[in-house]
């Protein structure tokens, strides 16, 4: 297990080091996954992570697809939305997760035709079954009945129904009770202790909230109990955040604006674990106002944060709640993420970097003159952004030297592995007795050879060598020293696991 800088739960004392919040870097072309044919021309969204078969080697997605009803004028309903619209749900398959196909299925015959008149028919990517299921597909590698490897929550009609699945593309409820949530609720696989999370919204404190339920057998849920939600503090970030909004140009700003409705609570909050840890994006909903002609609904402006917790249950917001993922600007007209940003549950490891897949809208609301424009097609795309491999958080040192004492650990490999930024810099690395705090021998400061280098996975050195096998079971202290350095991570591994 690797130990990580998120919080403080390993860390016993900084001295004169900052930590540092990483944002994901946008993938270049902002979207992987864009609206191209007819049954998908106004919109597609996920809220899941794609699933990698190991058995067929892809990446696997089911991702909802609005499009235009067939009639050629555009009719409003009471809310000022079009009317006549329809939905889908759509399987894409990818071999290296930046390059999707979106193979024609034959499972539904969809009655709109080609721009030609042609009929469009079966040749498309719908799965009928897959009706709702914006919670999935995972594959779950300790299911023994082949007819459920694949498994998610769909939402019919007002809960979540669980669906499993052989491949992905035909899907069924074989007879398992569904979960009470609100829409915008997550779900995520944690491999590791073999049990599924979700995340389910209901009204709480300050308006959407989220609630946690887990299951080990995907057919026996917990009883929900209420986890995140917004405080005090979140509304005067919103407020503060709206007015650096409204004097930015190149951000699209929102159509309504009505102080009196100025609010902000959780719209997202996938869950995901990590090193240990449980993270969590949760995305802010800084409302900007109700929006007419019925005002069911809300203009605004969403932030993506970070949080971290240890049980599930009590949250850490981390780097005083500022934003890991923002808006894009406006400009470019291939950018989808200038109106909303929507997260799903973390994410995969690929390249050796962190691959975050989200949902990128051109607009929360738009006026009914644009409605009227059609400018709601090609409104929103699967979009990615990559960060460093545990490059969430850091602890920089500047011009003059810091360090950083860990609580007691165990040493559990023969050497002391860091993920570390020091190539303009110096790391140096003790290792102290947890009890009396002096240096092993050999393992003091005065023996430490400097780590000066860029790498997601380095080896601490000491003049003596590096091996720590002499001390394997031993509870000890870890002391860094930075100096124009970050440190993201450490960890203990045998010769070669690398």
């Amino acid at each position: 297990m690797k130990y990580l800088f998120i919080d403080d739960g390993e860390v016993e004392a900084i001295d004169n080091l900052a930590r540092k919040l990483h944002q994901p870097e946008k993938f270049f072309a902002n979207a992987v996954l864009r609206p191209e044919n007819r049954w998908e021309n106004c919109a597609i969204q996920i809220r899941t992570t794609p699933a990698w078969d190991p058995q067929e080697r892809l990446f696997k997605m089911i991702y909802l697809a609005s499009a235009e009803g067939l009639d050629p004028e555009v009719r409003l309903d009471p809310t000022g939305a079009p009317q006549g619209g329809e939905s889908f749900y759509c399987y894409a398959t990818s071999t290296d997760g930046v390059n999707w196909d979106k193979p024609h299925l034959g499972l539904h015959d969809y009655a709109a035709p080609t721009w030609t008149g042609k009929p469009i028919g079966r040749a498309n990517n719908i799965l009928p079954s897959a009706g709702g299921l914006l919670l999935g597909p995972y594959y779950d590698p300790y299911e023994n009945d082949p007819a459920r490897r694949f498994k998610g929550l769909a939402y019919r009609g007002g809960s979540l129904e669980p669906l499993v699945s052989a491949d992905a593309q035909a899907w069924a409820n074989p007879g398992l009770a569904s979960l009470a949530s609100a829409d915008e609720s997550h779900l995520v696989l944690d491999e590791g202790r073999r049990r599924y999370i979700a995340t389910v919204k209901h009204g709480g404190p300050y308006g959407r909230s989220f609630y946690l339920t887990t299951s080990e057998d995907f057919e026996h849920w917990s009883d929900q109990e209420l986890v995140f939600h917004a405080d005090q503090v979140d509304q005067e970030n919103g407020w503060e955040r709206l007015q650096a909004l409204m004097a930015d140009p190149s951000q699209l700003q929102p159509v309504y604006f009505h102080p009196e409705d100025y609010r902000t609570d959780v719209y997202n909050f996938p869950v995901f674990p990590y090193e240990g840890l449980y993270l969590a994006l949760p995305v802010m909903h800084h409302w900007t106002s109700r929006h007419p002609p019925m005002f069911e609904n809300v203009d605004s402006r969403k932030s993506v944060e970070l949080a971290a917790s240890r049980d599930l249950r009590h949250w850490h917001r981390v780097a005083d709640r500022r934003p890991f993922l923002e808006h894009s600007p406006q400009g470019r007209g291939e950018v989808y993420d200038t109106g909303q940003i929507v997260t799903t549950n973390g994410p995969i490891v690929r390249n050796r970097e962190l691959w975050f897949y989200y949902v990128g809208l051109r607009h929360r609301s738009q006026t009914l003159a644009a409605t009227r424009n059609r400018e709601y097609l090609d409104g929103s795309a699967v979009c990615m952004a990559r960060l460093r491999l545990d490059g969430f958080v850091s602890l920089k040192g500047g011009v003059e030297w810091g360090s950083v004492l860990t609580r007691p650990v165990t040493v559990t490999g023969a050497e002391l592995h860091l993920n570390v930024d020091s190539w303009r810099g110096q790391v140096q690395v003790e290792v102290l007795d947890a009890d009396t705090g002096l240096a092993l021998p050999g393992r003091g400061r005065q023996d430490a050879v400097p780590t000066t280098i860029d790498g997601i996975d380095e080896v601490a050195r000491w003049q003596q060598g590096i091996d720590l096998s002499a001390w394997r079971g031993r509870t000890v202290r870890l002391r860094f020293w930075l100096l124009r350095g970050e440190l993201y991570a450490y960890w203990f591994a045998d010769a070669g696991a690398r």
